[in-house]
Parts: structure tokens; C-alpha cells; sequence
């Protein structure tokens, strides 16, 4: 058996006992705290309660929750011992008896058939301690699993215990005060006979007579006092009648209060009532009373008659209900959570003070039946509502999100739950719930969702750009494969799969631009810049894209020169992709307006133009990664839509900003970037142009040895096959541990390797090569697919002059073949 691990309920513990105070029969009461210790075990637990008969030798079974008929009938009786069954021997040492394994216990082996019937391995015995001390029975829990409680368990069944004895005692003292109640009736009513006047005087007590009975004379003295009266004073009749409160022992107090109240009585010939504690020789106890009026025949106060009720139990068990109360209320405002209860019929009843804290109302206000009229959204109330109204009438749980108003005036998202609460036939008694603010949790999987769209959008436009160019190049290859003989087409196409080659390199080195700049890892080269120059080089950059387009690109710099602080590569970049983001969102024929102007110790870059405008709901987003307008027909260039993003992160860490405004879908639209000015530097004088360094015209071009190594073997015939037909001779190797055999023989003046081989990479290689005096004053090219700082570090750290990221670009290569050959 595997105890319950959530520990009490709290909640269902608190009903119980309200039903307890509400005056619910001993018998209903009981039932429901044997349920309550029940669900507190968990599993197939079965609980029962015995009472100590008059004799104090037998237990007798006063209730059970679970048991079967037949078991129940086998354990109506059990004996009380130190060797008798758990229940009897909890009785007779007063203690808790654990029997973990009935299958062992010696003692109870008179009853192992009929717990091998019934499945029982193990029995827990708590002992019923009244107030007063003495032992009215025992808590009994049958499980179908051997085991003994955990000390929480344990100290949890203990509590069930002392309510089960509360509840025991008063029943018992409510039975006896009843005996005595009839007494008293037959008492007065033997005394009623006496006389006409006596029975007025008897009758008039029996109808206020709860437990103890006596009347007053006109003198404050007591001329009637019942059987328990004389018994809690421990006097006779004859020493008590006669005698006033303070000469039967009452303290002073007690005795001038009641001569005040029974002044009151016959001055106002109405009833009081009050309660007081006393010391008899039933110990302190805890009394109500009331003090009634006796009239003559003449209709004024002949005497005056009092009843009295032990209320002792009755107020330790009203604070026990309230300390139980308090501990729930306590234990709900300590949880992170908004916590409610409600009636069975729906009605919230009680809201933790997270709730009232969230929503910034008076504790209080907020129960009742209007809630989700008040603070739920307008657009949530009629769901949330008509789907509580649909769990209060099947009784099933309660689940939905919606907007509650937060104190700042916001709504913000809530998971509310409920769960109904049933007594023992099933009936909701009571309906717990919780509300849980997801706002942020809301908010992160709508922006999560969002995001995941814009990258499965991003990712089929990659697609696509990848495809275009890979279509003509397939293309291209088979011409050239059966027209190896016809130069036109050979030159033809082997123009198109360069065009196609450079769009795709411009594709991947946008991808990876963007991750570097994203993630921080490009290093600024940062120096006084001239604004102006920036914005023309770009202008002449995106010149033959906005002249494919049939655009008039004006450009504005203004009278004033203008420099910031910056790297001119990066601003440079910043804004050519404005521009040809102006271009392909531009109709043919549009206007393209570049200006530049400093404003309040900034130089505002704007780019304007009249094309096909930004929604209102993408402007928000044409900054970050993954968003892209809607391609048109007309915007044929392509491309994934990298270009402002980018933008943005290199403004931003130049420290500058960036921003964007449209009126809508046609409409136009103005990017503008602005950046701190730096003190302005004198201007070049007047007349004086820059120094214009002429470029010799290239030598004879020399034949150089080359070894060419790369295990890629399509990359190293066509690699080879440019460089022979520029007229050098080369050696191709695809294993660089053949490379190092053969070139010491050669020596070759040129070594291009590939860094990303297997066994021995590129830089290990130039390494062992460098090493070679042979070869140590040979030019060593690096060639490969990474191209970052920290990747062209690496080879100048392994020995190698140029460093070329790959497809590598021809004209650049045999450049440095020929500075090798005429050095």
C-alpha cells in the first residue's frame, strides 16, 4: 500500500467539519471522517471505528467505511488486552499499534483466514483520547499491503483520531445530558402535582431546560436545583436551597453578575442569556444559560428559573473548525497561486489573496455569481462562463484559458482549473480551483509559432534561390558536354555558370554574414569615415541592379561634409542593401531618392522610394530574421530577405538606429539610419583632386610549378585545368601524405592545399612542407570553405601567405600567380 503523498485536504477536511458544527447527526459525521481517512491512505485502504463499552473489556464497531458485510460481522466485537487483536491492545496501552504484517504477528493469528479472504496484510491502530483524558475507543485502517506509516502519515491519521474523539465525546456527553434532560422532565413533573402553582413553575423551566435546571426566589436564592446541578456543586438538596450564588462558593464576579441579571429579569420581565466558565467538580467547564421569568396570576415575577448547558466540547470543536479554516486560508495564501473555492451550485465563495493582489480589489468583493461578467475580457466571458455553468451542472472538471484584468489596467492570460469535491455518496459538496497566469508563457509560444513560420517561409525561399541558380548551371554542363568542340557555346555557357556560381556565393556568404553579425563575432574596423563617399561607392555598387530596373536613382548630400566613426566596408553594405531593397520592391520605372543630412549631431542616411510600399502589419517586423515581402513579378532579383536585418544589427553596432515608415501596400516607403558625427576634419583645398595611382600593365604572364593537393577530385581537375590553361604546370595530389614524398623531389614554387583533408589537414601539411629548406621559400595558397577571422588566423598561423574561400574566384587567383612569377 502506497501512502497518499498530497497529505491532507484541507479543503474536504473543512467541510466535514462544517457539516459537524451545522448539528449533522454523529452518525453522518462520523461516515465522512472514516471516507476522509480513507482517501488520506490511498489505495484499497478500509477504516472503522470502535467503541469502549460500560465494562471497558470490549470494543464494539461503531461505524466503518469500506469493509465488507462478513468482515464487518467478524469484527463486531473484540476484546481488550495486552495479547488481543491491534485494536484491543492500542485500547489497553493507550498507544498507536502498528501491526505491519498480519501473515507475522503472533498475536493475530486466530485471525489470518478471515484477513487471507479478504486480502488484508496490514492493520493500524490509533486509541480515541478524549479531552479528559480516559480512552472512548480506536481508529482502525485495514490495508491490502503489508507496511507501517511514515511519520507524516502517521501524524495525519493521529489528527483524524483526535476529531473522531471529539466528535465521540460530545455524542456520548449529548447522550448523557439527554438521560439527565429526561430526568429533570420526570423530576418536575412529580413535582408538578403538588400544586397549581408548581407546575406553572416546573412547566415554564421544562421548556428552557437544555441540561441543568433551578430556579431562583425574588431573593436571588436557589429554591430548585436538578440532580446534575446538586452533583456539579457536590452538595445535597438540603445544603444547596436556600443559598444565594456567593454562599454556595461562586467567586464574587460570578455572583454579582447573575444578582445583576436576575435584577434584569424582573425589572424588564424578559429572558437573558449568557455563557460562563465555571469550576465544579466536573473541572472547568464552559456554560450557556439562560434566566426565564416565572409570573403569579397577577401576571408579575414570582420567581425566576434558569437552564444550563455544557458547552465545552462544543466551543474547543467551533475553534478547532476555525483553526482548521485558518489553516487552509494560511496554506492558500501561500501558494504562487490564485486559489478559489465555490458552492455546488457555482457560486465563488473564497478567493486566496493572490487573486485579490492580481486583479487590485478589496478581499471580498469578488464572490458571488458575476465574476466572469466583471473581470474577464469581454471577448472571454460568455465561454468561460458557459463552460463553468457546464462543469457545475455535469459535475465534470473545470479547464480554460482566458484574459483576466491584471491591477495595471492589462489583461493578462490565465489557466483556470477546477476540480469538484464529493462526499461519500457522491454528491459535489464543494468545487476547488486555481488560476495560473501563462501570460508570458502565452505570449513566448505566439512569438514561438511565429517564428517557426517565418523560418519554414525563410527556409522554402533558400530553397528556391538555391534552385534558380543550380537549373542553368545543370543546364550549362550538358551544352558543354556535347559541344566540347564549338567555342561559342563554350564560352557562352561557361559565362552563365560563373553568373550562376557568383549569385549562389552571393547567397551562402549573405547566410553566413548574417550569423556572424547576429551572433557578434564580426570585429569592426573602425576609423574616421566621409559619409559621402559611403553613399556613393553604394550607390555605384547597386547601379546595375537599379538600372535593370529602369530606375531614376537621385541622390542629395548636401553642401556639408560629414564623417562618423565606423567601418566604410559595413556602412557601405548598409547602405547598398537599402538600395537594393528600394530596387526590388520598386515597380519598373520607379524613383529611388538617396539623401544624406546631419541633424542634431547626426548624419541621417535616408533612402525613399515609390514603390510597392510595407502593410501595416509587417512594418513591425522588416527588421528581423526570416521576414520578407510578398514577391511580385516584377521583382525578379531574388533573394532571401537577410539584406535589413543585417542592417539593422550593423547600426546598431556602430551606435546608430535604424527605422522605417510606410503609409501602406503601394504606397512607397522611407528607410532612414542615423549615426553620431564625429568633429569635423578640414576639406581637401580647392582644385586639388585625389591622388590617382596608375596601375602598370600586367608582364608576360610566367609558367610557375604548382602543386595543387585536395582529396576532392572534381574540385582538383577543374582547379588544375584553369590554372594549365593560363599556361602553368601543375601536379595534382589527392593524398597529402603523398604530397609530402613528392614534393621534395619537385619542389614546386606554388603549393595551393586544401585545409579540410583526411589524416593530415591543410595546415598540418604546410607545416611539415615549411619545414622542408627546399621549400620554405615556395608561396603557400590556402583553399577553403570557411572564411572567417578566425579561420584566415589559422592559416597565417600555419605558415600560409593567402588564404581563399571557396569557389575560388580565378581572376583573383591567377593575380597572385603572377606577382609570384614576376617578384
Amino acid at each position: 500500500m502506497k501512502p497518499h503523498q498530497e497529505g491532507l485536504d484541507f479543503d474536504g477536511l473543512k467541510n466535514v467539519l462544517s457539516v459537524a458544527v451545522r448539528g449533522a447527526p454523529y452518525d453522518v459525521t462520523l461516515q465522512s471522517l472514516l471516507e476522509e481517512v480513507r482517501r488520506l491512505v490511498g489505495g484499497q485502504a478500509w477504516a472503522a471505528n470502535y467503541l469502549l463499552d460500560d465494562t471497558g473489556g470490549i470494543l464494539t464497531l461503531a461505524a466503518s467505511s469500506g469493509l465488507p458485510p462478513d468482515f464487518a460481522a467478524a469484527l463486531a466485537l473484540v476484546p481488550v488486552g495486552p495479547r488481543e487483536a491491534a485494536c484491543g491492545r492500542a485500547v489497553h496501552t493507550r498507544q498507536v499499534v502498528l501491526v505491519d504484517d498480519v501473515l507475522t504477528e503472533p498475536l493475530l493469528e486466530p485471525y489470518r483466514p478471515l484477513a487471507a479472504v479478504h486480502g488484508v496484510r496490514a492493520c493500524w491502530s490509533f486509541p480515541l483520547h478524549s479531552p479528559g483524558g480516559r480512552v472512548l475507543g480506536t481508529l482502525a485502517v485495514y490495508l491490502p499491503d503489508a507496511g507501517a506509516p511514515g511519520a507524516p502519515l502517521a501524524g495525519e491519521i493521529a489528527y483524524f483520531a483526535d476529531l473522531v474523539a471529539l466528535l465521540t465525546e460530545r455524542h456520548l456527553r449529548e447522550e448523557e445530558n439527554d438521560a439527565r434532560h429526561a430526568q429533570a422532565q420526570r423530576e418536575l413533573a412529580a413535582l408538578a402535582v403538588e400544586s397549581e402553582r408548581e407546575r406553572r413553575l416546573y412547566e415554564t423551566v421544562l421548556s428552557n431546560t437544555p441540561d441543568l435546571v433551578y430556579v431562583f426566589d425574588l431573593e436571588h436564592r436557589f429554591t430548585y436545583a436538578n440532580a446534575v446541578l446538586l452533583q456539579m456543586w457536590g452538595m445535597t438538596r438540603e445544603e444547596a436551597l436556600g443559598k444565594n450564588c456567593l454562599e454556595l462558593g461562586y467567586p464574587d464576579w460570578h455572583a454579582e453578575m447573575h444578582g445583576r441579571e436576575i435584577e434584569q429579569v424582573k425589572a424588564t420581565k424578559a429572558p437573558i442569556r449568557g455563557d460562563v466558565p465555571f469550576n465544579g467538580t466536573f473541572g472547568r467547564r464552559i456554560y450557556d444559560y439562560i434566566f426565564v421569568p416565572i409570573f403569579g396570576p397577577d401576571g408579575e415575577v414570582e420567581a425566576v428559573a434558569g437552564t444550563t448547558r455544557d458547552v465545552t466540547e462544543r466551543q474547543r470543536f467551533e475553534e478547532e473548525l476555525r483553526d482548521s479554516e485558518q489553516r487552509f486560508r494560511t496554506i492558500t495564501n501561500a501558494m504562487p497561486q490564485m486559489v478559489w473555492t465555490a458552492l455546488p451550485d457555482g457560486t465563488i465563495d473564497y478567493h486566496n489573496e493572490q487573486f485579490y493582489e492580481f486583479v487590485g480589489l478589496r478581499p471580498g468583493v469578488a464572490e458571488g455569481t458575476t465574476w466572469a461578467e466583471v473581470l474577464l475580457h469581454p471577448d472571454d466571458q460568455a465561454d468561460a462562463h458557459a463552460a463553468w455553468m457546464r462543469s457545475v451542472a455535469s459535475g465534470e472538471p473545470y479547464e480554460r484559458t482566458f484574459r483576466l484584468r491584471h491591477h495595471a489596467g492589462e489583461y493578462r492570460w490565465i489557466l483556470a482549473r477546477g476540480l469538484a469535491l464529493r462526499n461519500e455518496t457522491g454528491e459535489i459538496v464543494k468545487w476547488l480551483g486555481t488560476d495560473t497566469d501563462i501570460h508570458e508563457n502565452k505570449l513566448a509560444e505566439e512569438a514561438l509559432q511565429e517564428a517557426n513560420h517565418r523560418k519554414d517561409e525563410f527556409l522554402a525561399m533558400l530553397a528556391h534561390e538555391l534552385r534558380n541558380p543550380l537549373a542553368p548551371i545543370s543546364a550549362a554542363a550538358q551544352v558543354l558536354r556535347i559541344a566540347p568542340g564549338q567555342p561559342d557555346k563554350v564560352r557562352q555557357y561557361s559565362e552563365v555558370i560563373t553568373r550562376q556560381v557568383n549569385h549562389m556565393t552571393t547567397l551562402v556568404n549573405d547566410l553566413l554574414d548574417v550569423s556572424r553579425v547576429t551572433r557578434g563575432m564580426v570585429q569592426l574596423e573602425m576609423e574616421a569615415v566621409d559619409i559621402k563617399a559611403v553613399v556613393s561607392q553604394a550607390a555605384e555598387q547597386v547601379h546595375p541592379l537599379v538600372e535593370a530596373g529602369g530606375h531614376t536613382l537621385t541622390v542629395q548630400l548636401g553642401a556639408a561634409r560629414v564623417s562618423v566613426l565606423g567601418d566604410r566596408a559595413r556602412l557601405i553594405q548598409v547602405t547598398a542593401n537599402l538600395l537594393a531593397n528600394a530596387a526590388k520592391y520598386t515597380p519598373a520605372g520607379g524613383r529611388i531618392l538617396l539623401s544624406v543630412e546631419p541633424v542634431d549631431g547626426k548624419v541621417r542616411i535616408a533612402v525613399q522610394d515609390n514603390g510597392s510600399g510595407i502593410d501595416a502589419e509587417l512594418l513591425p517586423h522588416v527588421f528581423d530574421l526570416f521576414v520578407q515581402g510578398k514577391r511580385t513579378p516584377d521583382r525578379a532579383q531574388g533573394g532571401l530577405g537577410l539584406g535589413l536585418a543585417l542592417v539593422k544589427n550593423i547600426v546598431g553596432m556602430h551606435g546608430g538606429q535604424v527605422a522605417v515608415h510606410s503609409a501602406g501596400s503601394g504606397q512607397g516607403s522611407t528607410f532612414t539610419v542615423e549615426l553620431p558625427l564625429i568633429a569635423r576634419t578640414a576639406p581637401a583645398p580647392v582644385g586639388q583632386s585625389p591622388a590617382i595611382t596608375a596601375t602598370p600593365a600586367p608582364a608576360a604572364r610566367q609558367r610557375l610549378r604548382i602543386m595543387l593537393v585536395d582529396d576532392n577530385v572534381d574540385a582538383a581537375q577543374t582547379l588544375a585545368a584553369l590554372l594549365e590553361g593560363a599556361g602553368h604546370l601543375v601536379r595534382t595530389i589527392h593524398d597529402p601524405r603523398a604530397a609530402l614524398a613528392v614534393a621534395v623531389t619537385e619542389a614546386p614554387e606554388v603549393f595551393i592545399l586544401d585545409i579540410g583533408m583526411p589524416d593530415i589537414d591543410g595546415h598540418a601539411l604546410a607545416r611539415q612542407l615549411r619545414a622542408q629548406p627546399a621549400l620554405c621559400d615556395a608561396v603557400y595558397v590556402a583553399l577553403t570553405g570557411y572564411g572567417q577571422a578566425s579561420d584566415r588566423a589559422s592559416s597565417r598561423e600555419a605558415g600560409f601567405d593567402h588564404h581563399l574561400v571557396k569557389p575560388v574566384d580565378a581572376g583573383q587567383l591567377l593575380a597572385l600567380l603572377d606577382e609570384r612569377a614576376h617578384a
